[in-house]
């Protein structure tokens, strides 16, 4: 294909490098053809009865045909490249809206396009934009005709239309992409995990939550697996990010929610005061009547309008009183909320449910969300427990954590202790409760059973 100097160009967007970075952090560029795109493309061809329909994204020197439809001199181009002086849709890209010329031959900008002069015989074009995530458009969604033609308003509405499901079907493969996920493994194990959902093979582990002072579990965090029919059980790395990309998070996070409601409440009711065994004095009369758990809540259940009726449900499904249930939200999970979310968790923290800061200290903004959503309990994180007696930096970092947690009257619950001397220096810094494989690895829910009827989860604590 050869181009004329003489032949205009389109101008360069006026903030091109920042619409350049915008695109490439899509990872679309030289990707391998995508049926989503081409259901696209066929879309806009017969939206507006046109022979040929491109999704064309405009790099800093071409034009990259993410998909095509019909123009069979494009459509079977290997390189399904073109050099951007050449691109209709670089004008698209520049005006930041739809375009449409109806007879190319007659306009001074694309009258010697090699499109139009070659062998391809371009004769009318209709473009819309695809705008990404910032703001900024990547390309455009555009349809070719060798006849010139008048392009529908309605036409337009509709390629423009089209154009924003492109947008949106990009971000999610950028979200895949984030996710380490292939948009077909996405596809395939989404509907697998569908699957397992309906045919409720996601069953929940329990971690206990001690008391450093006295040894006694005083409650539980549910951690949900999958039993895979062929690769067995399977932990949360495995199936979460498909769930999250899918939007699979939500029915999952009920299921799961219910499920260890339900658990919870069992025990407390055929374990009420348990006597005898190895307890101290102190845990002898207490059974499980006291034990909570403590359940995840991603972003997406969050940001769900009935959020706060799927709490409801699970507490009077299972009959666990509203007093012994933590829902722990991570930074990450709080990010980008707005009113919606905030009038949720007051109407949740109304019912008498708790509220817990995971991951605390590991965020950007870790003191805005403890003014902005005042949690009952924050958990310190692994990586703090972890550095303890590293340094004295490492410990003044800790302890400065934990104290602030403390003034603000929030149960503080250290995650990751793996080792006695963690333990103590925990205790010796305010630390009340702690979890991790020091005291119990996550447990099914047969074995907690189990320990608890055997009244061996209460005993003297290892901390002096």
């Amino acid at each position: 294909m050869n181009w004329s100097p003489t032949m205009p160009t389109a101008p360069l967007h006026p903030r091109e490098d920042e619409r350049l970075a915008s695109l490439r952090s899509y990872h679309v560029l030289d990707a391998a053809p995508d049926a989503a795109l081409d259901a696209l493309t066929m879309a806009a061809a017969g939206a507006l009865r046109a022979p040929t329909a491109l999704i064309t994204l405009v790099d800093e020197d071409r034009q990259w045909f993410a998909s095509a439809s019909g123009l069979e001199v494009i459509t079977k181009r290997a390189t399904r490249q073109a050099p951007r002086e050449v691109s209709f849709c670089a004008w698209t890209v520049t005006g930041e809206e739809p375009l449409v010329v109806t007879d190319l031959c007659a306009d001074a900008r694309f009258a010697d396009n090699a499109l139009v002069t070659g062998p391809e015989h371009v004769r009318a074009y209709a473009g819309a934009p695809i705008i990404g995530r910032d703001g900024l458009p990547l390309g455009a969604l555009c349809v070719l005709d060798r006849q010139t033609r008048n392009f529908e308003e309605v036409g337009v509405r509709t390629l423009n239309a089209l154009a924003t499901s492109v947008a949106e079907l990009l971000e999610l493969r950028r979200l895949d992409a984030a996710a380490g996920l292939h948009a077909r493994q996405v596809l395939t194990e989404s509907h697998q995990l569908r699957s397992g959902i309906d045919a409720e093979q996601l069953v929940v582990h329990y971690q206990p939550v001690v008391n450093l002072p006295t040894g006694r579990w005083e409650g539980l965090e549910a951690l949900v697996r999958w039993k895979h029919p062929q690769r067995g059980l399977l932990a949360p790395a495995a199936f979460l990010p498909v769930a999250e990309a899918s939007g699979l998070v939500v029915p999952l996070g009920r299921q799961v929610l219910t499920l260890a409601c339900t658990q919870v409440a069992l025990w407390r009711d055929a374990f009420p005061g348990v006597v005898g065994g190895a307890a101290t004095a102190a845990c002898a009369t207490a059974g499980a009547e006291g034990l909570h758990v403590a359940v995840n809540l991603s972003g997406r259940q969050l940001s769900e309008p009935d959020v706060v009726d799927i709490v409801a449900d699970a507490l009077i499904v299972s009959g666990l009183p509203a007093s012994a249930l933590t829902l722990e939200l991570t930074e990450t999970s709080l990010a980008g909320t707005g009113a919606q979310v905030d009038t949720a968790l007051a109407t949740i923290r109304a019912m008498g449910v708790r509220l817990a800061l995971d991951d605390f200290g590991t965020g950007y903004a870790s003191h805005a969300y403890l003014q902005r959503f005042q949690p009952d309990v924050v958990k310190i994180d692994r990586c703090f427990v972890t550095a303890l007696g590293r340094s004295s930096r490492d410990d003044l970092l800790a302890s400065s954590l934990i104290d602030l947690g403390l003034r603000l009257g929030c149960e503080v619950i250290a995650e990751g202790v793996e080792t006695l001397e963690q333990a103590e220096a925990l205790s010796h810094l305010g630390v009340c409760t702690a979890q991790g494989f020091l005291f119990s690895p996550p447990r099914s829910g047969a074995d907690i059973a189990a320990v608890i009827a055997e009244n061996t989860w209460c005993r003297e604590s290892m901390i002096r």
